[in-house]
């Protein structure tokens, strides 16, 4: 693992040296958790006991009664840290942060009181309470089913879950464990609570460390091994299902709210529990806890929240602005609206007849704006989100009564989302509309986009959840103290509603692991997956989509040409993934869709859809909407709009990457390189990126051969992208000296 530690606030080179020189000076000894509080570059002395010996490297993790601390002897420590587990050490060094997790590095005393010293007794958690309150502590996790049961260990991340929770193992190489066989049962994991997020906020990226083998236990006692699955949802009530390691008896406490306060039982014992809830009230949402007894264990679930159906069976309607291609209709004819899509946006926000609650991205288009006055002057409640970085030139002609809320962090791209809430509370003309249009002229009549409008009670009431969480309340008024964006959000409604038969996941970001669920989407294809990105940086699904081609599943898509990621489109090719760039290069292709299994007899074919690209910020900062559709005809609609653009970019296989007509000479090179390419039109440019996918070189071409001067560069491997008008190309180079 490549350890880069962050700089310490007035701490340079030579204040290590004096710390050095000063390893003996006596420093007041605290608690380890009063430690965890103080600033990064603070000084510390602390006392515990060591939990781990040299299974993770030079790293040791000291506890004591309060909290745990990770230690790591790095430049400018004492020499000759190296504890053994149980070792009573009283130490002095520096707080910092690595990708998350706070160490004291450098060590600058030390002293090892006593040796084998009885450890501390490992806190029983469920895999949602790792967080940073245990970060560094030894923990116990009981009932465990591994996702890869039946497999062999390797070095790196495990999955597993408990109490239908999801969490993490990270075996180090050389680890006793890799090599060896997963448990295919139940286990309990003892390990330390570590943290490895680089990049992502505060919060994160939290795992279990094992130490040696003796930390997975069989389990003996009854829990949970697999998450509640919702079934059978109607609009007075639903069935709930969940595993558990042994048989027992099988509850669900339910209510409105998070006390509950109603059950429903089914007698006798299982391992497979179903309860169903009836006699419920249709579109709304109900908190629910699944437990299982067995003599005197009880294994309990997290409190979930789930909704029923609509009263009024709904409609999902999809809606494209480019052309489609009828011919590939198996069912209903996809609509291309053309110039009109804006049109059809206002034609649904002139139905609003009491709310209607408005979070887009970016408002440049002053006909929307005024059908938003318009509604607010008929009495209807107009309530606006946006992004706060953004013109959104059009909102300054607002009515200054109407609410409004911008993001204003400047993280990502911020307020992200593109969606419009309407009617929440009138069961016939409850809809939301949604998609990967922003309401601007490019998005509406240039840029490759789609809208998709469902008429449902029970999903508008969810988005309208999400909007009061950023909006701060469930008023006319935003309470900017309440509001919550981004990060700070969280998990607040439920995912599945069943819109006239047809089953509908919906999730936020970044509070509800979308990317995963959006994996789990992808994995679910049998023959076919075509997909259509406007950014794709997501290599965990870059690894899903290579995955189900492995599989003999064909995988299609099409990339946008101005947002392309050299290093994921170059993984799919490897991959055996057919992609191409768009051939559209005066547009964008700003969908961010999927289609699985489209024409799959006794298939599920379904549609992800919504504003959340397929990248780093979408997943972990911007606040993005996404919809996963399981319906044909809506799978089929997507594809005779993808087929269109496919036959736009193949058909024009002029404009299609291509490395083999891009050379480097030399390679590797020094200081200077030549470039020597295809004809690239009228308008060229190119771009060189890092490692990191960071851009280091940015300029016009103007000859061809081309000399580029590279001088500046450090050594390394470097992504070399040529565009013109009619052609994007990419190669790798090496900076060699």
């Amino acid at each position: 693992m490549l350890r880069i530690h962050l700089a310490l606030p007035g701490i340079g080179a030579g204040a290590l040296i004096i710390l050095s020189l000063l390893s003996t000076a006596v420093f007041a000894q605290i608690p380890i958790a009063e430690a965890r509080d103080l600033a990064v570059g603070s000084i510390v002395t602390v006392n515990g006991i060591v939990t781990s010996g040299g299974e993770f490297g030079a790293i040791r993790y000291v506890q004591d009664g309060t909290a745990g601390v990770a230690v790591y002897p790095g430049t400018g420590s004492m020499p000759g840290f190296a504890p053994a587990r149980g070792s009573d050490v009283t130490l002095t060094g520096v707080l910092i942060v690595y990708n998350g997790l706070l160490e004291i590095n450098p060590v600058t005393a030390f002293t090892v009181n006593s040796t084998n010293s009885t450890l501390p007794i490992a806190q029983l958690i469920t895999p949602v309470q790792l967080d940073e309150s245990r970060e560094s502590e030894i923990v116990r996790v009981s009932g465990c089913l591994f996702d890869d049961a039946g497999g062999t260990f390797t070095s790196g991340t495990s999955g597993f879950t408990s109490n239908g929770q999801a969490a993490i193992i990270y075996l180090w190489s050389g680890h006793p464990l890799v090599g060896t066989a997963i448990p295919s049962g139940g286990v309990d994991i003892v390990g330390i609570t570590s943290q490895y997020a680089p990049g992502l906020p505060p919060l994160g990226g939290y795992q279990i460390l094992l130490r040696n083998a003796a930390d997975l236990i069989a389990s003996s006692t009854i829990t949970l091994i697999g998450e509640v699955q919702q079934t059978n949802i109607v609009p007075d009530g639903f069935d709930l299902q969940w595993p558990t390691n042994f048989a027992g008896d099988s509850h669900v406490s339910y209510g409105t709210t998070p006390t509950l306060g109603a059950e429903a039982s089914v007698a006798g014992n299982t391992v497979d529990h179903s309860v169903p809830l009836a006699g419920l009230q249709p579109a709304t949402f109900y908190y629910a806890q699944c437990w299982s007894v067995l003599g005197t264990d009880t294994a309990r679930s997290t409190i979930g929240l789930y909704s029923t159906a609509s009263a009024v069976p709904g409609t999902i309607t999809a809606y494209f602005n480019h052309s489609v291609d009828n011919s590939v209709a198996i069912g209903p004819l996809a609509i291309s609206l053309e110039a009109a899509i804006d049109d059809t946006v206002i034609a649904y926000i002139d139905r609003a007849q009491i709310s209607l609650d408005y979070a887009v991205y970016n408002t440049t288009t002053a006909s929307i704006v005024t059908a938003l006055n318009d509604a607010h002057a008929r009495g209807v409640l107009v309530r606006v989100i946006a992004e706060g970085s953004n013109s959104n030139s059009a909102l300054t002609n607002l009515l200054t009564a109407i609410p409004r809320l911008y993001r204003t962090d400047g993280q990502g791209s911020g307020m992200h989302d593109k969606f419009l809430a309407i009617d929440a509370d009138l069961p016939d003309a409850a809809h939301l509309m949604t998609g990967s249009t922003n309401s601007t002229n490019q998005s509406f009549f240039t840029d490759a986009n789609n809208l998709v409008i469902v008429r449902d009670q029970a999903l508008t009431r969810a988005y309208r959840a999400e909007f009061n969480e950023m909006w701060g309340s469930s008023g006319a008024t935003p309470n900017a103290g309440n509001s919550r964006f981004g990060w700070d959000k969280t998990d607040n409604t439920p995912h599945l509603f069943n819109v006239n038969g047809s089953l509908i996941e919906s999730s936020f970001s970044p509070s509800d692991g979308t990317t995963a669920r959006i994996a789990s989407a992808l994995h679910s294809a049998d023959e076919r997956i075509e997909f259509a990105l406007f950014a794709f940086t997501s290599s965990l699904l870059a690894e899903t989509l290579i995955d189900e081609q492995a599989q003999d599943v064909t995988v299609r898509g099409l990339l946008d040409t101005d947002q392309l990621d050299a290093w994921i489109m170059e993984q799919l090719l490897d991959g055996g993934v057919e992609v191409h760039t768009d051939g559209h290069p005066q547009a964008l292709l700003h969908h961010k869709y999927a289609i699985v299994d489209r024409d799959v007899a006794g298939g599920d074919p379904l549609v992800i859809t919504g504003s959340h690209n397929w990248s780093y910020s979408a997943e972990n900062i911007n606040d993005e909407n996404t919809l996963i559709i399981h319906n044909a005809e809506i799978a089929n609609q997507f594809y005779q709009e993808w087929n269109a653009r496919w036959g736009l970019a193949v058909g024009s296989p002029e404009w299609n990457v291509d490395a083999a007509s891009l050379a480097v000479i030399p390679n590797p090179a020094s200081d200077r390189v030549l470039l020597m390419f295809a004809d690239l039109g009228a308008v060229s440019t190119l771009t060189v990126l890092d490692a990191t996918g960071r851009a280091v070189i940015a300029e016009r071409i103007t000859d061809n051969p081309a000399l580029l001067d590279v001088s500046s560069l450090a050594k390394g491997t470097y992504v070399l992208i040529v565009r013109g008008d009619e052609r994007t190309m990419f190669t790798r180079f090496v900076i060699a000296r």
